[in-house]
């Protein structure tokens, strides 16, 4: 029987997971969970799980094969955060293919908050933690398990012309909207702080990547032209503004004004004082959209790549082999007027390759190396 809403926080915790998606409830009411994922056929969500306080649920059993899945959790008296992504949903348990027109199939369309496993994750925890109402969830964390496989490269004509996204593109992940949700103010984005109390004082234009767990360390993170900015939790940009920031979606343009502490390679570690939303500032929102996701080679599923934001995740033979950061831009010196192309650089800064966009229509990816004439060629796992 699903209960009424709830407010608490997610929290990924690394232990002893078994395969699959797990979920934990460490509240101390009961919570009636349902998940979303892509199904081999269309979006897919399922539910209800009632558990108990200090009980786990395995939602998804066997090696995950998604990175990205969505959830919804229920507790008597609470509200639950969502991030607008949509499934359909009914009061007794289900099993529901489609994520479209719901009320005119008999059921319930309802919000749901993403889950970022990770690129390589075959096991994950998520843990439902209590904010005692405060509404304020902050960034989620650590995936276990195993990795899985990577990319390649394989000769083909260039087209004469792009096959861009367009409208009805679709992709394996969901972008919701570039405005902000109500949950989420102008005032809850700005800190009041005077410029320069840090580090050098700026203001930038930037994508944003999300928030995250690297290296032990919880962060937001921006990209801006060639780099990535990274605000931490615990340090001198507020909590407040950081957890604000997580109901901003992956890839929404924003204009950022902070302090720069240090930088190294194509990172910087800032402090965030403002950061203003920009709607429909991305001219290329739509074609970044149709990169989102998972990608395998098309002549070797052995490899492949995963593009989240503005990174890319590249494994090889079951292994992680690597992360890139890309920026989309009109034309490279070596592309020679040819177009859209991808600049994709290593993280932590190196060399920046440019690959012209011949293809990107949510379903199919070529990419060609215009110095060598070669050709990468993905589609949808």
């Amino acid at each position: 029987m699903r209960l009424v809403p709830a407010a608490f926080v997610a929290l990924c915790l690394a232990g002893t997971a078994q395969a699959g998606l797990e979920i934990c409830n460490e509240t101390d009411l009961q919570q009636s969970v349902a998940i979303g994922y892509k199904g081999e056929r269309d979006w897919t969500s399922e539910g209800w799980w009632n558990i108990d306080p200090g009980d786990c649920a395995l939602v998804v059993d066997g090696d995950l094969t998604q990175r990205y899945y969505y959830y919804r959790a229920e507790s008597e008296g609470r509200e639950f955060q969502s991030q607008r992504y949509v499934f359909c949903t009914q009061s007794d348990v289900f099993t529901i293919v489609g994520d479209t027109s719901c009320e005119d199939r008999g059921f319930e369309a309802q919000e749901f908050r993403e889950i970022d496993t990770g690129a390589t994750a075959t096991k994950f925890t998520l843990s439902l933690v209590d904010t005692g109402g405060s509404g304020r969830p902050p960034a989620g964390g650590t995936k276990t398990g195993e990795t899985g496989g990577s990319g390649s490269q394989v000769a083909a004509p260039v087209p004469e012309s792009p096959r861009i996204a367009s409208d009805d593109t679709q992709s394996t992940t969901r972008p919701p909207p570039e405005t902000l949700p109500p949950s989420v103010s102008a005032a809850d984005l700005s800190s009041g702080m005077a410029p320069g109390g840090h580090g050098t004082a700026f203001t930038t234009d930037a994508l944003f990547q999300g928030c995250e767990i690297e290296d032990g360390r919880e962060y937001c993170g921006f990209h801006a032209g060639e780099w990535k900015l990274r605000a931490y939790y615990g340090g001198p940009t507020p909590g407040d503004l950081l957890y604000a920031l997580e109901g901003i979606a992956v890839n929404a343009p924003v204009e950022i004004e902070g302090d720069v502490v240090e930088a190294s390679g194509n990172h910087m570690a800032v402090v965030v004082r403002e950061v203003r939303p920009k709607p429909g500032a991305d001219r290329d929102a739509r074609l970044r959209a149709a990169l989102q996701g998972d990608w395998v080679d098309a002549e070797d599923s052995r490899s492949e790549i995963t593009v989240r934001g503005s990174e890319i995740y590249v494994r090889s033979d079951g292994g992680f082999a690597g992360a890139h950061y890309l920026r989309i831009a009109r034309t490279c010196q070596a592309s020679q007027g040819k177009g859209p192309v991808l600049l994709q650089t290593e993280a932590g800064g190196g060399r920046t390759n440019c690959y012209v966009i011949d293809t990107a229509d949510g379903r199919r990816l070529q990419l060609t190396d215009p110095a060598r004439g070669t050709a990468l060629r993905y589609r949808r796992p």
